[in-house]
């Protein structure tokens, strides 16, 4: 029968030396790839912002037919009243009396908080702070587009025309935003 034989104690684990060299290394790595990754979080938070947006315009629109009523959806920071900026979230509200704002917290249907604090900005053009549709799904008004930009470059778009219908772009190049 063989003895059983054991590594020398000083064998057994790393040294403190060897554990700081891989701890360096690994934040070497960390940094290099970290540019990279935050484009592809930009994109992610302008991506779930277009499609928040899309589905608020879809869920208005199917609103404003289904009840046979005017319903508009606004930008708005604190989910009661109308703002500028579509990046602090929007609400979706009855209107029955074609305001700017909605005529009480019983009109509000529904409100989204935005993604300010992620980096996101989404600005209408030419300042339109909300989007009406009619009783037949028609947008009143014109066409609205909401730029959806990060960090100064335009990143995206949705685009609501006439007929109330919605769409979206993603834009891969860098242009600046407005």
């Amino acid at each position: 029968m063989r003895p059983v034989t054991r590594p020398p104690l000083h064998a057994l684990g790393l040294s403190l030396i060897q554990l700081l060299l891989a701890l360096g290394l690994l934040a070497a790595l960390a940094t290099l790839a970290l540019p990279g990754f935050q484009d592809v979080l930009d994109r992610a938070r302008v991506d779930t912002m277009r499609m928040q947006l899309l589905s608020a315009f879809a869920a208005a629109r199917s609103t404003a037919i289904s009840r046979r009523h005017a319903v508009s959806v606004c930008a708005s920071e604190d989910g009661r009243q109308c703002s500028q900026d579509w990046s602090a979230g929007w609400l979706i509200y009855r209107d029955h009396r074609r305001q700017d704002q909605p005529a009480g917290a019983d009109d509000v249907l529904h409100y989204q908080p935005g993604q300010r604090a992620r980096g996101v900005h989404a600005s209408a053009t030419s300042g339109r702070p909300y989007l009406r549709y009619g009783a037949n799904g028609r947008s009143l008004g014109s066409n609205l587009t909401i730029a959806l930009c990060v960090r100064g470059e335009r990143r995206g778009e949705v685009i609501v025309n006439n007929h109330g219908r919605a769409r979206s772009q993603t834009h891969r190049t860098h242009e600046p935003c407005p």
